[in-house]
Order: structure tokens, then sequence, then C-alpha cells
């Protein structure tokens, strides 16, 4: 699988995935990566009607696992809910590269981070284990955005 970005944004595909972010990696495909979501053929088929024009796959994380090694998705844009989905399906077997922070609303527990991001200190401590592996963990809404570092 050729991964073009790694992305938490808690709506998942929407304008500005469809626009933005696919305009400028020139993805063809979108990975959503949720367990829950996976499961559930009606949301599958939502993701799939948003995107009419991309190769949309709904996953759970073990299939995510196995595509990241054998997958020929294409240049790939793979989206995950929160920090707690990201930290599940890239701290085992998945080689480090960027993840970029987008959209996570508002919600009991979390605080303001950015004008765009809400983080639980849980979340956080996810978002640097991550680091800790090796990941870059940058917070950028949309792609003409400067990047800025995640930091606890």
């Amino acid at each position: 699988m050729e991964v073009v970005l790694y992305r938490i944004d808690e709506r998942l595909i929407h304008g500005q995935i469809m626009t933005a972010w696919q305009g400028r990696t020139g993805a063809k495909t979108v990975v959503i990566v949720d367990d829950t979501a996976a499961q559930d053929e009606f949301m599958i088929l939502i993701y799939r009607l948003a995107a009419p024009q991309l190769r949309v796959e709904v996953v759970d994380t073990a299939k995510f696992h196995e595509m990241a090694k054998d997958a020929d998705t294409g240049r790939t844009i793979v989206l995950f809910k929160g920090p707690a989905e990201a930290l599940k399906a890239l701290e085992e077997k998945i080689v480090p590269d960027e993840l970029i922070v987008g959209n996570v609303a508002t919600a009991p527990g979390r605080k303001k981070y950015t004008k765009y991001a809400y983080l639980s200190d849980e979340e956080k401590g996810m978002l640097e284990k991550l680091q800790n592996l090796g990941w870059k963990v940058n917070m950028q809404l949309l792609p003409d955005d400067a990047k800025s570092r995640f930091e606890r």
C-alpha cells in the first residue's frame, strides 16, 4: 500500500478530504480504519457514496495490517476517527511516518488544543506514544495551513 497521508479527522470523509487533501496527494483510495465502522454495512455504503470518485475501504485494524503489507491500493489516504484508533492501528507492524491531526471535536474531558482539535489528556498521551515510536505527529487542518508539531 502506498500511503500518501495518515490522518486523524473525526469527520472521516467530508469536503476537505475529498477536495483539498485528495487533490494535494493524488490519492485514488481512502482507507478508513475503524473496528466499529467496519462492521456497519450502512455506514460503509454512506462513506462510499460520499466519495464516488475514489475507492473507499472501511476496515478493522487486523485487515488494515494485512492491507499494509499486501494490498495494491495505489496512492492511499488512511483515516482514523481519533487518537485511540490511530494508536491501535499504528503502534505495531507499521513503519513510522507522519500522522496529521485534523478535526477532533469538543467532547467531555477534551480541552482545546488548536482551533480545530480538542484533546483529552489520555488522547495526548496516545499521540505522545506514537511520537515515541518514531511517528512525526503534526497538527494541520488543510494542506495549505502551516503544520505545527504536536507537543504534550
